[in-house]
């Protein structure tokens, strides 16, 4: 058996591209993880993405930061270009973000430490209990529901007794691919009280839910 690895806070930053098979004509996009295109859509201008996103939503990282006991260990799935990274340092937590995108990577460091790693992969990455909070803002909209459902148990037996937990999905729409003007990505979309449904399956306890075109749900792991 392959005994698995797990980061601590002392984690050295991943330097591996995110290789793209069909540029060097490996494989065609239809055969392709929807995950990886996805992800490699955002290196097309990702200081506009910074830009464009700068001040979006920051009420969000704050009210998590602050519901968090001091000194909490926060883990920031698909950090992009790292802004919530340096927000939770600023409110007095320890923040580690997993990033796939090599360009938002290179940029989250500025902020905060970071593991180029893909998201689903986090039960290899970190040992059960080492985090006080998660924190997963759109970072999902790209993944299946069956990956997200996986994710979400994964996320729930990292967090720490009490720990808490936030993820927005897309809610409106159709789930499928969305030829965009950086890019193709692919969004699943979670209608009606589906996410909140499978977060609870997994354990949590949700506390609130903000619904709009994404669906935001904020819950809060037992005491066991």
């Amino acid at each position: 058996m392959t005994k698995r690895r797990h980061a601590t806070f002392g984690f050295g930053n991943r330097s591996t591209p995110l290789h793209i098979p069909w540029e060097d004509g490996a494989m065609s996009s239809e055969q392709l993880d929807p995950v990886l295109i996805s992800v490699a859509a955002y290196s097309a201008d990702p200081i506009a993405y910074e830009r464009h996103y700068k001040g979006h939503l920051l009420d969000r990282p704050t009210r998590f930061a602050s519901l968090l006991p001091p000194e909490s260990r926060i883990l920031d799935l698909g950090c992009g270009p790292g802004r919530d990274l340096r927000l939770f340092a600023d409110a007095g937590h320890s923040a580690i973000g997993v990033e796939l995108n090599p360009s938002f990577v290179a940029m989250a460091t500025r902020h905060g430490q970071v593991i180029e790693a893909d998201i689903r992969n986090i039960r290899d990455l970190f040992a059960p209990q080492t985090f006080d909070g998660i924190w997963a803002q759109a970072s999902l909209v790209h993944l299946s529901r069956t990956e997200t459902k996986q994710l979400l148990k994964d996320a729930e037996s990292l967090l720490r007794p009490h720990g808490r937990f936030y993820a927005c999905v897309s809610a409106v729409g159709e789930t499928g691919w969305v030829n965009e003007s950086d890019g193709r990505r692919w969004y699943t979309v979670w209608p009606e009280d589906d996410f909140e449904v499978a977060v609870s399956a997994v354990g949590f306890e949700i506390e609130d839910v903000n619904r709009g075109p994404y669906i935001e749900v904020w819950a809060r792991k037992g005491g066991r």
